[in-house]
This record gives C-alpha cells, sequence and structure tokens, in this order.
C-alpha cells in the first residue's frame, strides 16, 4: 500500500464535494414525496404540489451540476430554493401565487439551499503553501 500521491489528494475535493451534493439532491427529491403523504404521523413537513415541483427541479438541477462537474449549478440550485423559502416565509401572511402554500416546506427550502451553497462554498481546493 502506498501513500497517497499530490494527484491523488487534488482529485479528492472535486469527488466529495460531488459525493455530498449528489447526496443533498437526493434529499431534495425525496422531500417532494411528502406532499404525497395523507398519513399524519408520517407527514414531517406540509408540501403542497407548487413546491414538491419546485424541490424535484432543483434537486434534478443539483444533480446535474454534480454529474457534469459544474458546480455552479449547485449553487445556481441552492441560491434559488433560499431565495423561494426566505420569500414565502417574510410573506407569511400574503398569498402570492406559486410561492404560497405551507411554510414548513419553506424552511425546508432553506436549510437545503442552504446546504447546497455551504457544499459548494467549503469544497474548494485548499491553496499549498510553498
Amino acid at each position: 500500500m502506498s501513500a497517497p500521491t499530490r494527484t491523488d489528494i487534488a482529485a479528492a475535493p472535486s469527488a466529495i464535494w460531488r459525493t455530498r451534493g449528489l447526496i443533498v439532491a437526493g434529499f431534495t427529491a425525496l422531500s417532494a414525496l411528502f406532499s404525497l403523504l395523507q398519513y399524519t404521523p408520517l407527514q414531517f413537513v406540509t408540501v403542497n404540489p407548487v413546491q414538491a415541483v419546485v424541490l424535484v427541479a432543483l434537486g434534478a438541477l443539483a444533480a446535474l451540476g454534480c454529474a457534469l462537474r459544474m458546480p455552479v449549478l449547485v449553487l445556481v440550485a441552492g441560491v434559488t430554493l433560499v431565495v423561494v423559502g426566505l420569500v414565502r416565509l417574510v410573506t407569511y401572511g400574503a398569498t402570492i401565487g406559486i410561492v404560497s402554500g405551507p411554510v414548513n416546506a419553506a424552511a425546508l427550502m432553506v436549510g437545503l439551499g442552504t446546504a447546497f451553497v455551504a457544499i459548494v462554498i467549503t469544497s474548494r481546493p485548499i491553496p499549498e503553501s510553498p
């Protein structure tokens, strides 16, 4: 067994952010399943159909970004989730078109979007000191 080489260590951050991004993208898309649950004890988050479509679409966009090694797509998915979630949380008392819906789903969107943004921001390679 040999020690990891410089190229092995440099390639690792790319694989790590892609793996983490795919995991969060999977959870994002799967969270849309809460819209199908009618059994109250299992319905942790109330997701309406429009929010489910947003979750699946942005989860797919993030997964595509991971598959194509384009962190900008993961970042766009994360920022979009945060913005949509925050708009819903800020407009709690109002009903504004497609942004309306349960507030706990908006909090879920903000959390998942923050996870995407954190994955992209924290997975940059550390510059080597001379």
